[in-house]
């Protein structure tokens, strides 16, 4: 048998897994780095696009330059600094946060200092969120927006402000109440949502059947009568206002009448009370109009109070009732939750 072809087959085959073996090793390499050179890209791309003052478009290049590599240390500080300039504080956090924790970089450790500072002030802008309570898998939203549900496994970062909390879940009663976040501060809200009342089950359709009609819904005769029970706090709450503002006013009455019976201050040679102290006798006058206007409002909103409390209505009536009512230099609100 003759060895040679054999010799030269063997040969020929070997050089082949050589080259399939020398592909298949520099293929991810020739990859790697075109996904590197695209990364280098954008993240220039972003950069001439912020000195242009163009931040929106600079982010969405750094949000592809993220999303190419996640890890990059540089892309990352990059994104978080851009999502500060444009006021979006959690994403800032987050991604400051990620890149600053990439200790040994050589561009993180250059721009430690300032990656520091810009978190710094970051921070500044957001508080934390925390709910508990139930039922289980409820969710939490802020202005309409689900941020989590319940169990909440660990507060959420918040943009400093004032937020609607709403908590719903399926079968019970959804919650709203108005909330504060402060900056580097925890708030924590505690809430129950009530089931809902028997009749009031899901029908074969999905839907929410209808409640069953009270003999009073019915068209009887039967007459509801009196005031709501609420109203008697309103109106009392508004009494109260409006007499502190009888009081406030009073006081402003008296001061600018001392300063008018001030000789030493109001009269001069060849110069009237009138010419010296005019404004003041005009303030004293107007204090004392507000002085009048208050306290009548207090006594109508007394008088009011104490006929609702008398012709109040029957306790059953009264469901999840809340609201406020505009008082003196603020607002007077009521509720049972």
């Amino acid at each position: 048998m003759d060895r040679a072809p054999l010799f030269a087959l063997g040969r020929r085959s070997l050089a082949a897994v050589l080259v399939a073996a020398h592909v298949l090793t520099t293929t991810p390499s020739f990859a790697q780095d075109a996904e590197r050179a695209k990364v280098e890209q954008l993240l220039k791309q972003g950069m001439d696009r912020r000195a242009a003052g163009h931040d929106a478009e600079a982010l969405e290049a750094y949000r592809q330059a993220v999303e190419l590599d996640p890890d990059n240390a540089r892309a990352l500080a990059h994104i978080g600094v851009t999502y500060q300039a444009l006021g979006r504080w959690v994403p800032a956090h987050k991604y400051l946060t990620l890149a600053l924790s990439h200790g040994g970089d050589p561009y993180i450790d250059r721009h430690e200092g300032e990656l520091t500072a810009a978190l710094s002030v970051v921070a500044g802008h957001l508080g934390q969120l925390e709910v508990y309570g139930g039922p289980l898998g409820a969710e939490v939203m802020l202005n309409g927006d689900v941020v989590a549900t319940l169990p909440m496994a660990d507060p959420v970062q918040v943009t400093v402000g004032s937020y609607l909390l709403e908590v719903q879940a399926a079968g019970h009663y959804k919650l709203g109440r108005p909330i504060t976040v402060q900056p580097r501060q925890l708030t924590r809200e505690e809430v129950g949502l009530a089931p809902h009342r028997p009749g009031a089950a899901a029908s074969s359709d999905g839907e929410r059947a209808s409640e069953p009609a009270r003999p009073s819904d019915a068209g009887t005769s039967e007459p509801h009568g009196g005031a709501p029970r609420w109203l008697p706090w309103v109106l009392g709450g508004a009494a109260v206002a409006a007499a502190a503002g009888t009081v406030i006013a009073w006081q402003r009455r008296e001061h600018y009448a001392s300063l008018w019976n001030d000789d030493a201050d109001c009269l001069g040679v060849g110069v009237s009370r009138e010419e010296r102290c005019g404004s003041e006798l005009d303030r004293g006058k107007r204090a004392e109009t507000m002085m009048w206007v208050t306290g009548s409002a207090a006594l109508a909103f007394s008088a009011g109070a104490v006929i609702a409390t008398i012709w109040i209505e029957p306790a059953e009536e009264q469901v999840g009732l809340s609201g406020c009512a505009p008082g003196l230099g603020g607002a007077v609100c009521f509720g049972r939750f």
